[in-house]
C-alpha cells in the first residue's frame, strides 16, 4: 500500500500541527487504550464500540472452525449463499466477495439488502433454479433490524414450503450473543449460529465475523487475507512513525474542518463495491453534530467546471493494472491544483485497506469534535416507519412521471432546485427501487448531469440500503443537502409471513417498502430538510434517462 498527497501546500501548517498534535497527546497509544476522550468528555457508546481495533487478532481462533464450518457447507452441495443483511451487516462481504478473486468450487454470493418486493422476487427465481442450493445468511448485529427479518421470515416458510421440518438448516444467523435473532435462530433450528463481537459497531465490522464467516464460505483463506490488516495493527502498537491511517484520518478532519467535505472517491470499476463500504463507514460516522464529510461515488466522470472548492480527492489504483483512463482524469486534476489522496491497491492487501479507512475514521471524528461511533438520527425513520405502517398511510408523491406533461415537471423541477433561499452543498437520490446494474448506469448519468447542471456534488443510493449508511448525515449534517426521492409503483408484492416467534413487522413487501420511502422523507422533512419526490411505473432505466433529459432542458 502507498498514500501520496498532492496539492495540500494550502493547508501545509494546518496538516503538519494537526499530525503534531497526533504525537504529542499520543493519540495511537490512548487509541489502544480505549480512552474515549480523544472524542467526548463523557463515555457515551465510544469505549465499548473499540472493539475493532483489534478484531483481527481476536478472529484468530475462530479461523480454524470457520474453515472446517465452510467446508461442511460445501461438501452438503451449497453453490449459494443469500446474505440477508443491511448496512455493516452486509456491505463488508459484498466489497471481499467483488474484489478477491472467485475461489474455484466454492459458493457464490447474492446479497439482498433491500425489501423492493421486485428484487425479492427476482432472488426468489434465483435461488429456486435447478440445481442451486441456497444457504441464507441471516446477518443482523442488533438482531431486530426490520429489513432483515422480514427477509428471513419470507425466505424461511417459502423454504419450509418446499423441504418442511429440514428447511431450518439451510438458514445461519449471524448475531451477537443474547439477541432476538439469536433466540429465534435456537427455536427455529438453524443450522448454525455466529457471535459477532459486542464491542464493535456494525460500519467497523468488516473483519469481525460479521465479515469474516461469509468470506469463509466464499473459499477464502482467512489467516492469509488478515495478515496485512494484523500487521497493520503491529504498526500502531510501534508507534515508529505516524501511522497511514492516523495521516489519513488527520487530513480528513483537517480537510473538513476548512470546508473540503465532499469526500470525491475516484474507484476503478472493480472496486465499486468498496466505495459503498467507505460511504456507509465515513457518512455515518461523520455526519452528525450539524457537521459531515459526505463521500461523493464518482462513477462517470463530471467535468471540472462542475466541482466546487468542497472538493477533496480520494483516487485508488491497481498497482498491477492501471487504468489507462483514470490515470488520464488524475493528471488533469493534479494540474489544474485540485487537493487529492492517492492510494496504491492490491486485492491481497484489502483487509489492511478495510483497517486504514477504520483507523482514519476514528481520526477524523477526533478533529471534527464528534463521537463516530454512534448514529442518533437513524432512530428517527424507523420511528416514522412505524407510525406510517400502523396509520395505513400511502405515498403521496408531488410529481407524477406518468403523467405525459414534461413542461409541467420541467417547471417543478426547475422551482425546487433553483430555490435560492439557501444554497445546498449536496443534492441526492433517494431510490426507491429495485437494483439492478443497468439502473445503476442510468442513475450515475443521471447524477452527473444533475452535478453538471447546477455545480454541486450529486450522490444516490437505494432504498432502504441508504437509511444504513448515508442517511444519518442526511439528517444530522447540518440541513445542507436538497433530496429528491424516486419511488417505484410497480404493482409486484409479496406477503410477508409471520413466523413463532418472529411476527411479519408489515403485511407485505410493497407496504413495507413504500413505508419506509415516506417515513424517510417526513423525518428528512421534520429536520427542516427540502425533500421532491416522484412516483412513476413502468420500466426505471428508460424513466431515469427521461428525466436526465428534462433537467438538461431546465
Amino acid at each position: 500500500m502507498k498514500l501520496t498527497t498532492y496539492n495540500l501546500d494550502r493547508w501545509q501548517k494546518e496538516l503538519q500541527s494537526a499530525q503534531d498534535e497526533l504525537r504529542r497527546i499520543d493519540f495511537a497509544g490512548r487509541l489502544l487504550r480505549k480512552d474515549h476522550t480523544l472524542w467526548k468528555e463523557q463515555d457515551l457508546e465510544i469505549s465499548s464500540r473499540l472493539g475493532w481495533l483489534d478484531s483481527p487478532q481476536r478472529m484468530a481462533p475462530l479461523l480454524r472452525d470457520y474453515r472446517r464450518q465452510a467446508e461442511k457447507i460445501r461438501e452438503a452441495g451449497t453453490n449459494l449463499l443469500v446474505l440477508l443483511g443491511m448496512g455493516g451487516s452486509s456491505l463488508a462481504p459484498e466489497a471481499i466477495s467483488k474484489i478477491i478473486n472467485p475461489v474455484p468450487g466454492w459458493p457464490r454470493l447474492l446479497m439482498l439488502d433491500t425489501t423492493s418486493p421486485v428484487a425479492v422476487e427476482a432472488a426468489t427465481r434465483l435461488t429456486a433454479e435447478t440445481g442451486t442450493r441456497p444457504l441464507f445468511l441471516v446477518s443482523s448485529k442488533s438482531g431486530t433490524t426490520t429489513e432483515t427479518l422480514s427477509l428471513l421470515n419470507y425466505f424461511y416458510h417459502r423454504e419450509q414450503e418446499i423441504h418442511g421440518p429440514e428447511a431450518a438448516r439451510n438458514f445461519v444467523a449471524i448475531t451477537d450473543p443474547g439477541t432476538p435473532l439469536e433466540k429465534l435462530a435456537v427455536e427455529l433450528g438453524f443450522g448454525l449460529t455466529i457471535n459477532g463481537f459486542p464491542d464493535v459497531g456494525g460500519r467497523f465490522s468488516a473483519l469481525s465475523p460479521f465479515g469474516l464467516f461469509p468470506a469463509a464460505l466464499l473459499g477464502l483463506d482467512l489467516d492469509k487475507f488478515l495478515e496485512p490488516a494484523a500487521e497493520s495493527i503491529r504498526q500502531l502498537n510501534r508507534k515508529e512513525s505516524l501511522h497511514p491511517g492516523l495521516l489519513l484520518g488527520s487530513i480528513l478532519g483537517v480537510m473538513a474542518g476548512a470546508g473540503r467535505d465532499k469526500l470525491t472517491l475516484l474507484l476503478p470499476s472493480q472496486l465499486k463495491s468498496l466505495g459503498r463500504w467507505l460511504e456507509q463507514l465515513i457518512a455515518e460516522s461523520t455526519g452528525k453534530d450539524g457537521k459531515g464529510i459526505l463521500p461523493v461515488l464518482e462513477n462517470l466522470p463530471v467535468s471540472e467546471e462542475s466541482y466546487g472548492q468542497d472538493r477533496l480527492f480520494v483516487f485508488y489504483e491497481f498497482e498491477t493494472r492501471p487504468d489507462l483512463f483514470w490515470q488520464e482524469r488524475l493528471e488533469k486534476l493534479k494540474q489544474s491544483g485540485w487537493p487529492i489522496i492517492h492510494i496504491s491497491f492490491t486485492p491481497e492487501e484489502l483487509a489492511a485497506h478495510l483497517y486504514l479507512w477504520e483507523l482514519a475514521t476514528a481520526v477524523a471524528g477526533h478533529f471534527l469534535g464528534l463521537n463516530p461511533f454512534d448514529q442518533p438520527d437513524v432512530e428517527l425513520t424507523k420511528k416514522k416507519t412505524r407510525e406510517v405502517l400502523t396509520a395505513g398511510t400511502s405515498i403521496n408523491a408531488e410529481a407524477n412521471l406518468l403523467s405525459g406533461d414534461e413542461a409541467h415537471l420541467a417547471r417543478q423541477l426547475k422551482s425546487f432546485f433553483e430555490d435560492n433561499q439557501r444554497r445546498p452543498g449536496y443534492l441526492a437520490l433517494l431510490c426507491f427501487l429495485a437494483p439492478n446494474d443497468n439502473l445503476d448506469v442510468a442513475l450515475d448519468n443521471l447524477a452527473r448531469q444533475l452535478s453538471e447542471k447546477f455545480h454541486l456534488p450529486c450522490v444516490w443510493n437505494y432504498g432502504p440500503a441508504y437509511l444504513h449508511s448515508t442517511g444519518q448525515l442526511f439528517k444530522g449534517d447540518g440541513g445542507r443537502g436538497k433530496f429528491l426521492g424516486l419511488i417505484d409503483d410497480d404493482p409486484t408484492d409479496l406477503a410477508i409471513p409471520s413466523l413463532p416467534g418472529s411476527p411479519a413487522r408489515a403485511t407485505s413487501f410493497r407496504q413495507l417498502f413504500q413505508a419506509q420511502a415516506l417515513a424517510d422523507f417526513a423525518a428528512l422533512q421534520e429536520k427542516g430538510r427540502k425533500v421532491m419526490s416522484f412516483r412513476f411505473r413502468g420500466q426505471p432505466v428508460e424513466t431515469i434517462f427521461r428525466l436526465g433529459e428534462i433537467t438538461r432542458e431546465i
